[in-house]
């Protein structure tokens, strides 16, 4: 009898809901269980008695898991709350992601970091009501007896204006940052007027682009040494000065050690950051669809002329070696190492000098601005990325803890959040230098074994990815330490050149995207294939004969680059 029992149990908890049968806290919500301004003791507990909320969200291969976190685990003591986490590594996320649409047995309760705007834009037209509007005053959970207590509705409301006092502060003054410049409320709404997700708001200098480092005591060494008259680093504006920089390295004994064959002009992981670096000497930041300077168009910077001169001025670099000739081979940041470790690169493109080459030679190095070129000589410009992203976090409809989780993400934009996703909790992982906190000190143990940032990634899942809601200056510029005082000052110098090539408050139909990822996922591989071929000038890719750069154009054309642009200026004429 037992077992006939046991075995009826089964094939109803199979049939009802995951909410019904599921285990814990998620048979009934209970609406008085939330505290919607915290106690006088604690404004940051947000339940009386703790819940689970299930958090799906990308992971860094190799970093602690979210449960180890320093920062969720401050803020369940916080906010009552309890965590449990479902992550996909960010290589494999989207598909994962997918997944969990079609998967009857999981329904998180959050989407942290990573939120496609197409995923959104695709929802909203066809009325899944996939998401929590979080600027909807009507919006409602809808009541049955196994989700809210008494079988009531629960109206939520407009969360940004009831449970978002942070975040609508910051959406009013546009998170600091100019409107002209970029704006975060026309970022993330949508053309329904809803927001579906959080901003991924970031203003650190360092953050919003690349950084192209010369070694300024090669330059010296060889004035010195060999009386050459180079410029330096601060006086090279062209392209043509640059590369006669490479070639005195590699013609000479640059690093002084006695060979004057081990120095290594330039390098790069793969082309990373390398080629917009060039390319932005002719006009251009990116090498896919870019906006013009004047806003007026869209183009497709790879069918232009001035992608032809970038091919030119890369596949003479790659001829006269001063390109590191692994380059291709080259995908992570060790791998460089081993060679900026040794003093043998001259120049290379790295978050900071030290990552690259060490402490030992790391004062070497100098920032290089953005330069331009005998064929273009209009103002430099810098690749740059937004200070707001429509990606940050998003509540599926089908949680029952929508007030819950707007509170929690509140927090997440105040100091105390900001803090906590940047360097950890106040007295414990990092310190304040004096009562005006206009510094403070990382705190990491005398015992921690690894980099100052592999103990960060103990703390948050920031390390090795994008993932913040908010990764501000106001917090993050103020440490103590001298390397990164001076890796601000030099980012800080990039910001007057920034161009963004595709600005993120543009925003496309479904169809469109759609019709956006099919090209892009047989043009973009072909294009950094044609780009190898032009680098090394293999067959029929001479970048200098008129044939090979009209059937490469031909290619273009056949894997429906024009279609791309049709698309792109369709939607910038709807503005």
């Amino acid at each position: 009898m037992k077992r006939k029992i046991l075995a009826i149990l089964m094939i109803l908890c199979t049939l009802m809901s995951l909410a019904a049968c599921g285990g814990g806290d998620k048979k009934t919500y209970d609406p008085d269980n939330f505290l919607p301004n915290g106690t006088p003791e604690n404004p940051y507990q947000i339940v009386k008695e703790p819940v689970t909320i299930e958090i799906f969200a990308p992971h860094s291969a190799g970093n602690p898991d979210y449960d180890e976190l320093v920062m969720f685990k401050h803020l369940e003591k916080l906010t009552n709350l309890r965590f449990s986490f479902t992550t996909a590594d960010t290589s494999a996320y989207s598909n994962r992601r997918s997944a969990i649409w079609n998967d009857p047995n999981y329904r998180p309760d959050l989407f942290l970091f990573n939120n496609a705007i197409a995923e959104q834009v695709q929802f909203m037209e066809k009325n899944y009501n996939a998401f929590v509007p979080f600027n909807d005053a009507s919006y409602t959970v809808k009541a049955n007896s196994t989700l809210v207590k008494y079988g009531e509705n629960l109206s939520v409301g407009n969360l940004i204006d009831q449970y978002m006092p942070n975040y609508k502060a910051g959406l009013e003054a546009n998170f600091g940052i100019d409107k002209n410049v970029s704006d975060a409320t026309e970022t993330v709404t949508l053309s329904n007027g809803k927001m579906y997700a959080t901003l991924s708001v970031n203003d650190v200098s360092r953050d919003l682009t690349y950084k192209m480092f010369i070694n300024q005591q090669w330059i010296d060494n060889l004035n010195d040494l060999y009386s050459l008259k180079l410029p330096n680093a601060n006086e090279i504006n062209t392209i043509e000065e640059y590369l006669d920089v490479l070639r005195a390295f590699k013609k000479y004994d640059a690093n002084d050690n006695g060979d004057p064959n081990d120095e290594v002009p330039v390098t790069s992981k793969s082309l990373e950051y390398l080629r917009n670096f060039i390319i932005q000497s002719y006009g251009y930041v990116s090498n896919t669809m870019e906006i013009e300077a004047d806003g007026s168009k869209y183009v497709y910077v790879p069918s232009t002329e001035a992608y032809r001169k970038y091919l030119q001025t890369i596949n003479t670099m790659w001829k006269e070696g001063l390109i590191d000739n692994t380059t291709f081979s080259i995908t992570t940041d060790a791998q460089m190492a081993q060679k900026g470790q040794k003093n043998q690169l001259g120049s290379f493109v790295s978050a900071a000098a030290y990552i690259t080459v060490g402490m030992e030679y790391e004062d070497q190095y100098v920032t290089l601005a953005p330069v331009t070129s005998s064929y273009y000589k209009g103002n430099p410009v810098q690749l740059g990325f937004d200070y707001f992203k429509p990606d940050g976090a998003c509540i599926p409809q089908t949680s029952i803890y929508v007030r819950e989780v707007a509170r929690l993400l509140d927090i997440m934009y105040s100091d105390i959040g900001k803090q906590l996703i940047s360097y950890g909790v106040e007295g414990e992982n990092f310190t304040w230098d004096n009562e005006e906190k206009t510094s403070w000190t990382f705190n990491v143990p005398e015992s921690f074994t690894g980099t100052q940032e592999d103990y960060r990634a103990t703390i948050t899942p920031n390390v090795g990815s994008a993932s913040a809601l908010y990764w501000s200056k106001d917090f993050v510029e103020k440490m103590n330490d001298e390397i990164i005082t001076e890796l601000n000052k030099m980012s800080a110098s990039y910001m007057q050149y920034i161009k963004i090539p595709e600005p993120d408050k543009y925003e496309f139909t479904s169809s469109e995207y759609e019709k956006i990822s099919k090209i892009k996922a047989t043009l973009d591989p072909q294009i950094l294939y044609m780009e190898s071929c032009f680098v090394k000038g293999d067959q029929n890719y001479d970048p200098f004969n008129d044939a090979d750069w009209a059937g490469y154009l031909t290619s273009l054309e056949r894997y429906g680059y024009k279609d791309l642009v049709d698309i792109y200026n369709s939607m910038l004429d709807r503005k």
